[in-house]
């Protein structure tokens, strides 16, 4: 993987790009001078974890022949304060549509968190990560 890390303006709003041309735009937390152009590293960083849970996700449910019209998560992190400041525990709560049984969602949330994702894997295995699972109303 090569990524490349530009600053687009001063003082912390960056771009980051791969090989392909996508890109995300990275700023600072407004106590610190950020100015609100893009997601500060910490949100990256727990969206990563709903990202790479939810490819998983969805390709457990598509070999299941289950597709879901409506898949999003939200999700609820919180910090330990000083410094550093990392998380200390990450809730992701699961809304699909009513065709997706709600036990096989759990089952395939529990197969990308202990089997599969590789973003769950590459954190600190004390931070505290809790699931809920719910139907779009």
């Amino acid at each position: 993987m090569k990524l490349k890390l530009n600053r687009i303006d001063e003082p912390f709003v960056f771009e980051l790009a791969n090989e392909n041309g996508a890109t995300c735009k990275i700023d600072a937390n407004e106590k610190i001078g950020g100015k609100n152009q893009g997601l500060n590293p910490m949100q990256l960083l727990a969206g990563s974890i709903a990202g790479c849970m939810s490819i998983d996700v969805v390709l457990i449910l598509q070999k299941q022949r289950i597709t879901p019209k409506t898949y999003f998560i939200e999700l609820n992190a919180q910090r330990i304060e000083g410094t550093p400041s990392p998380f200390e525990s990450i809730e992701l709560a699961f809304y699909v549509s009513s065709e997706v049984p709600l036990k096989k969602l759990e089952k395939a949330v529990q197969l990308s968190a202990e089997k599969y994702c590789s973003a769950v894997f590459s954190i600190n295995p004390n931070i505290k990560l809790t699931y809920t699972f719910h139907h779009v109303v």
